[in-house]
């Protein structure tokens, strides 16, 4: 895949993680399947705690035992590294659809600095640090703790993770 297109998937992880009809134009149905009828209500069911007991929350604050803003600080270094600011209103720097933004920002750098093989192999120790550190750990105890039967919000963390893990593959080759 070029850095572009994927780009293009991490944007649309990102969107699938941020609403329950996201990413549909950019996901592949036989990784993730559709929405259901009931999207809002099976999303909510499967990622809000504050809507069900057996949701799995998307911040990674909510599952790691070290500090919030220890952990808000890491992630604003990241983001400010790369010249990112949060947007007003916008979700917290923890939430996994916005440590998919950030690599969806930094992979397509990778294609803006194609010709520079100093600031390529840069994006991709950046882009290798950020998943192995920040969002692999997340989408793991996402799975681990994911109490849905609906087919879209079951396969999504899954189809997540075998996406991060090609990524991590073709970085470190």
């Amino acid at each position: 895949m070029t850095p572009l297109e994927r780009s293009a998937v991490y944007g649309g992880f990102a969107a699938a993680f941020r609403s329950a009809t996201g990413g549909t134009d950019v996901l592949d149905e036989t990784m993730v399947p559709p929405p259901p009828e009931d999207a809002a209500s099976a999303f909510m069911a499967a990622f809000d705690p504050a809507i069900s007991k057996t949701a799995v929350s998307l911040h990674a604050s909510a599952h790691l035992e070290r500090d919030q803003t220890d952990l808000y600080q890491e992630l604003i270094r990241w983001y400010d590294h790369f010249g990112l600011k949060r947007r007003d209103g916008g979700e917290l720097p923890d939430h996994l659809s916005i440590m998919l933004e950030f690599l969806q920002f930094v992979t397509a750098q990778e294609h803006g600095n194609a010709t520079d093989a100093s600031a390529v192999t840069s994006l991709h120790a950046a882009q290798r640090d950020f998943i192995e550190r920040q969002v692999m750990p997340l989408v793991e105890t996402v799975i681990n703790k994911l109490e849905t039967d609906e087919p879209r919000y079951h396969a999504l963390p899954r189809a997540l993770r075998a996406f991060l893990e090609d990524e991590l593959a073709a970085l470190k080759a």
